[in-house]
């Protein structure tokens, strides 16, 4: 893109009356976001095809439940959020692993800060040998 392009992107550039306002997050709601973070897991399904939801979420549940509650949240396509009461019970999840579905492995990230999904790479998982 030139210069000129970027010149004329510019000139059509304008901020209406509603747009001067700002949104500030209280303290508390990032606080709540941040304990979110600390109590979740991201796990993504390494498999060729799409994962059924819906089979999924009820294979997860039979398997941790007895461990304690998880609430699930497909994130995009065999990618999904797991989170917990706190962070003692996504520890134990995490140490318990590896985890499958249908022959193939579910890589666990645990989120950092924002919690920004698309910069977790889901390329690690430990093993026991």
């Amino acid at each position: 893109m030139s210069a000129a392009d970027l010149a004329g992107l510019y000139e059509n550039l304008s901020l209406a009356e509603e747009d001067s306002a700002v949104l500030e997050v209280s303290e508390e709601v990032q606080h709540d976001g941040v304990g979110d973070v600390d109590r979740s897991l991201v796990g993504k399904v390494l498999s060729g095809k799409r994962v059924n939801k819906d089979s999924f979420k009820s294979l997860i549940d039979q398997l941790w439940s007895p461990f304690g509650k998880v609430e699930i949240e497909l994130i995009s396509d065999n990618t999904f959020m797991f989170y917990f009461v706190n962070q003692e019970q996504r520890n134990r999840f995490w140490q318990r692993g590896p985890w499958y579905f249908g022959k193939c492995l579910i890589v666990l990230e645990k989120p950092e800060g924002s919690g920004d999904v698309s910069k977790l790479g889901f390329n690690k998982a430990e093993f026991w040998v």
